[in-house]
């Protein structure tokens, strides 16, 4: 199976993948996911872009809505949301909500573990979990299905 793809596509990829490092990094170690790293996300939209790419942005809409109706400490916040709809920008509107699908799969099975875990050790602490490395994730797997031909 032979893969082509143009520089532009390259370029996009390498820093695409380099910035959902870097977000996934920095949420896991200060629980925030700065505008720039969204910032970045989004603009490189540009680099290989389609108008029906716009819509991709309609992927945060699931999040937003999770964050109006589940106020509490250490939910879904506003960089999980942006993040969400920069990476929609990148994708697309059906690749970006199956990278959703993906990543918040891996986050309850995760989320599901760990709570265990506590139970087994004994501990009731409610524990808040990074989101963003998840939706990292999702998107990073998709957007490889998309250059192997996988999606439209």
């Amino acid at each position: 199976m032979e893969i082509r793809i143009s520089l532009l596509q390259a370029v996009q990829a390498v820093l695409f993948f380099s910035l959902l490092i870097a977000v996934s990094a920095w949420d896991l170690r200060y629980r925030i996911i700065p505008d720039r790293f969204q910032a970045g996300i989004a603009l490189l939209s540009f680099l290989n872009f389609a108008p029906r790419q716009l819509f991709g942005a309609l992927g945060a809409v699931p999040y937003l809505i999770v964050a109006l109706f589940c106020k509490r400490e250490g939910g879904i916040g506003g960089g999980d949301i942006k993040l969400a709809g920069a990476t929609g920008l990148v994708l697309g509107l059906p690749a970006s909500l199956t990278a959703s699908c993906l990543g918040l799969t891996g986050f309850v099975m995760y989320g599901c573990m760990v709570c265990l875990w506590n139970r087994f050790k004994g501990k009731r602490a409610k524990e808040a979990f990074p989101v963003g490395p998840f939706l990292a994730g999702g998107a990073a797997a998709v957007y490889c299905m998309r250059l192997g031909g996988w999606m439209i």
